[in-house]
């Protein structure tokens, strides 16, 4: 009789495929194979254990039609998988057709068994057959399936973002215990040839833990894209029969194991524990939430106070360490206070003094609604927070200011999913505000959580003015190096004047002598050259250079360039690979000057008491267009702060006597030739310059 109700429900099973075909959206159909597995898990399991009492020949096609609608309901959701994965790698038609295949052979092969039954022999407690008997072909066939199984998991498993995989894991840690079963159980019938009574015990065990792991997670995270809402009152009222099943259910299957193998009471509760353990630990380990809840456990009832204060103040002070933008303040408080409070929703605002204040950051998981909206300098909430450690939601006992901004801001704190909002102070000054969601803990922020925020808010906030101070500071040198430029801007422009005005004097008495008219000629030609000197500056300043374009063999003119680079200089020395025939379209008048800047800073830099060496080779980029000047010396390189774009900034230098703007100046021009300057260290030693410009026959090509 019961052999028959396992038939039932096994087809029962089978013909729940069927409803496959009228749901039309692929989370449905996950949802239906989900509970497919449910219910075959818990099937196959009890029939294990059946045959575990009753093993015969008789139920050989019991057991290959129960374990052949498992291979294909598992199938089915590895299929279903791979289509949530959005990574299909089965045709949807075709895996339809062996769907109906499959289990039109299974349904065959079932009718085949029970009328002819098998080759198959009980002996010593184990059904024995030959390598021609359908059971063996059966096994190779339910392997081959789990390996289908086992690979839809991991693409679905790397299709999964971070926060997915926090859903699914312990689905996946379920699925891969029953694929892992099957996968031993087959190999073990495909090599030795027989199906040991034993086997069916441990096999049912493993099934039910992989049912509770899947189970556990289709409920916890509701895959089933379900909503479940239950009175507390049933469930404090089921909370006494649970723990009361869980007990007998333990003492059920202690006793069973006892009774099976013949062993004692305390051996059996030793490997329990120690298997409980183990699980406990493997828990640990992998979930971070876990280790949350037992951190925020310990704090809370083992030690007067939630925090060792000292350790999180040192601990954002070596995050500080370094912090030279608001961008690193911030970033050191947000891991702070992650690490710290047990909250995942994370807000903060920093003061701009025209507008109030902005939102700086928001923490991953902030859920805001509508936006994070800023706050002007006259909310009621910063006059509040002027004279109180925080507000707080669910103050125990709210004054009459309190509840002032309670009613302005309830909209504001529900939109934002904030319950505590923490100034930054600095003396009389809040330079920023924390918000922060409600605990995951579920439970309340109390006196050590705000001690803790007053503690590293104004740490926090000593280090974020430090770090305005300092850009203020660099702001007022580079107006200072500005006001020094135009010292020698008006400097030049003096002496030009003059002698411009010497010469007006002296003219009336002395036009008429031929040396007069010589001095006065090179008079005005010096005082042409100063202000044309002048105006070169000032036209690099305003970005006003007009290139006068030529085509030009970029070999022939660096040649030519360092020849005289090498006369002025005898401590230096030029190699060269620069190929002729590379025309370029460019401003030799332009370009020369950067080429000189460049090989005159390595030459003042240096190479440590070595000859300087400049390594100059020219390449032709034909993908791009683009002829490629690299220009690299044997010096002690570039410092890391100023790469890769620092350098070239106005005033960035680590020269002693450098001002910081032949760099610059250099980029300036190359950009006015429609080029690129880059640097870099290289790993020998020494730094390399890279200039990209245009080659001739592609800006032909480009203006037609």
């Amino acid at each position: 009789m019961i052999v028959h109700f396992f038939y039932a429900l096994n087809l029962l099973l089978l013909l729940s495929c069927l409803i496959t075909f009228r749901l039309k959206k692929k989370e449905h159909r996950f949802s239906l194979s989900l509970l497919q597995i449910l219910g075959v898990l818990p099937l196959l399991s009890g029939e294990y254990i059946y045959f575990f009492y009753h093993l015969k020949p008789e139920l050989i096609p019991l057991l290959l039609f129960s374990e052949a609608i498992f291979t294909l309901l598992w199938i089915i959701l590895a299929y279903q998988l791979d289509k949530m994965s959005g990574a299909t790698v089965f045709k949807n038609r075709f895996f339809i057709l062996s769907q109906i295949f499959a289990g039109t052979v299974l349904i065959v092969l079932t009718v085949y068994f029970t009328i002819y039954g098998t080759t198959t022999r009980l002996i010593n407690g184990s059904l024995v057959f030959t390598r021609h008997d359908p059971i063996f072909f059966y096994s190779i066939f339910l392997l081959a399936s789990i390996l289908v199984a086992v690979w839809s998991l991991e693409l679905f498993w790397k299709s999964l973002t971070t926060s997915q995989r926090w859903e699914y894991k312990v689905l996946i840690l379920g699925a891969c215990m029953a694929c892992g079963t099957f996968g031993w159980v087959s190999s073990h019938r495909i090599t030795h040839h027989k199906i040991v009574a034993g086997h069916f015990l441990l096999l049912a065990l493993f099934l039910i833990f992989a049912w509770i792991f899947m189970g556990y997670a289709i409920v916890r995270h509701r895959l089933l894209n379900r909503k479940m809402f239950i009175s507390r009152k049933i469930v404090y009222t089921a909370v006494a029969p649970s723990v009361f099943a869980a007990y007998l259910i333990i003492l059920g299957i202690l006793s069973l194991v006892m009774k099976t193998f013949g062993f004692s009471l305390p051996f059996v509760l030793l490997w329990f524990f120690f298997f409980l353990g183990i699980v406990a630990l493997g828990l640990f380990i992998t979930s971070a939430k876990l280790r949350r809840r037992m951190h925020f456990f310990i704090s809370t009832h083992f030690y007067i106070n939630k925090y060792e204060y000292r350790d999180e103040w040192l601990a954002l002070s070596s995050q500080l360490q370094g912090a030279s933008t608001e961008t690193d303040v911030i970033n050191a408080l947000q891991q702070i206070l992650t690490k710290s409070l047990y909250a995942t929703h994370l807000i903060i605002w920093l003061e701009d003094a025209e507008s109030g204040y902005k939102p700086f950051a928001v923490s991953k998981k902030a859920g805001v609604k509508w936006g994070i909206k800023k706050l002007a300098l006259n909310n009621p909430l910063i006059q509040y927070l002027k004279t109180n450690l925080c507000f707080y939601i669910k103050e125990k006992e709210p004054d009459g200011a309190w509840k002032n901004v309670m009613e302005q801001l309830s909209d504001f704190m529900t939109d934002h999913n904030l319950v505590l909002i923490s100034p930054l102070f600095i003396g009389d000054r809040i330079v920023g505000l924390i918000g922060l969601g409600p605990e995951f803990t579920g439970g309340n922020y109390g006196p050590d959580d705000f001690d803790l925020l007053t503690a590293v808010g104004t740490q926090a906030a000593s280090a974020l003015l430090a770090v305005q101070m300092a850009e203020k500071l660099a702001h007022i040198r580079e107006i200072e190096v500005w006001d020094k430029l135009s010292a020698f801007v008006l400097h030049d422009l003096k002496n030009a004047a003059t002698i411009l005005s010497l010469v007006r004097e002296n003219a009336p008495a002395h036009i008429h002598k031929p040396e007069f008219q010589q001095d006065m000629l090179e008079a005005v030609d010096d005082s042409l050259g100063r202000m044309a000197k002048v105006q070169e500056r000032l036209s690099m300043i305003k970005g006003e250079i007009t290139p006068v374009w030529q085509n030009l063999d970029l070999g022939i003119l660096l040649k030519d360039h360092c020849r005289h680079m090498v006369k002025k200089s005898e401590i230096m020395e030029i190699n060269l690979n620069c190929p002729t025939g590379i025309l370029v379209h460019t401003d030799p008048e332009l370009l020369r000057p950067v080429l000189e800047n460049l090989l005159l800073n390595a030459l003042e830099v240096g190479a440590g008491g070595k000859k300087t060496v400049a390594k100059i080779n020219l390449l032709q980029d034909d993908f791009h267009g683009e002829a490629v000047i690299e220009i690299t010396d044997n010096g002690p390189g570039i410092e890391k702060s100023l790469l890769p774009n620092a350098l070239f900034e106005p005033f960035k230098t680590t020269k002693p006597k450098g001002g910081g703007v032949g760099l610059w100046q250099g980029r300036q021009l190359i950009k006015s030739l429609k080029g690129t300057i880059s640097a870099k260290n290289i790993i020998q030693g020494g730094a390399q310059f890279i200039i990209r410009l245009p080659m001739a026959d592609v800006v032909k090509t480009e203006n037609g």
